[in-house]
């Protein structure tokens, strides 16, 4: 069995006292990212989708912030290129929604801001990511969670060549 740091970090979290966009509380999250990481078909990646947990459509629930922890924690780890793209997916997801009608009335009016402070704990996995075959979505993420606007323009400005080259084969 494979040492998944983002896991331990799962641990980390009073799961059970967070909101999930299931309805239930984010007890069962856990599991679910575990099941995706370990995902191997098309089925066991749809059956443990983020969607209908940490956010519907791009209305994030209160479980976001964690989960958007783990999925950086995740990025590092080793994961089959599919699980990885779907990471970078679901991380798109947490960084560029905004808070469901029932977290702003529970109190969580901009999750998404806290889900943008949590991805720049990993910045440079991030920019990492840039410079490699997914950069694409890595700019997204960068895009929206990089306050360092200098920074941003100056590692775009030299990577912005792998997303066009990247585009025209696609």
């Amino acid at each position: 069995m494979t040492v998944r740091p983002s896991l331990i970090q799962a641990e980390r979290v009073d799961w059970a006292s967070l909101r999930c966009g299931c309805g239930k509380t984010g007890a069962h999250i856990p599991e679910k990212f575990a099941n995706l990481l370990e995902a191997s078909n098309s089925q066991e990646m749809t059956e443990a989708s983020l969607e209908g947990h940490v956010y519907i459509q791009s209305l994030l629930f209160e479980v976001a912030v964690p989960v958007t922890s783990m999925i950086v924690a995740a990025l590092n780890e080793e994961t089959s290129e599919a699980v990885h793209l779907r990471l970078l997916d679901e991380l798109i997801s947490c960084v560029g929604g905004e808070s469901h009608w029932t977290e702003v009335e529970a109190g969580a009016p901009e999750l998404e801001i806290d889900c943008q402070i949590a991805a720049r704990e990993g910045i440079w996995t991030l920019y990492t990511e840039y410079a490699t075959g997914r950069a694409s979505m890595a700019r997204m993420v960068l895009d929206v969670v990089d306050a360092d606007r200098e920074r941003f323009e100056y590692f775009d400005a030299k990577l912005i060549d792998r997303v066009r080259k990247r585009a025209k084969r696609h």
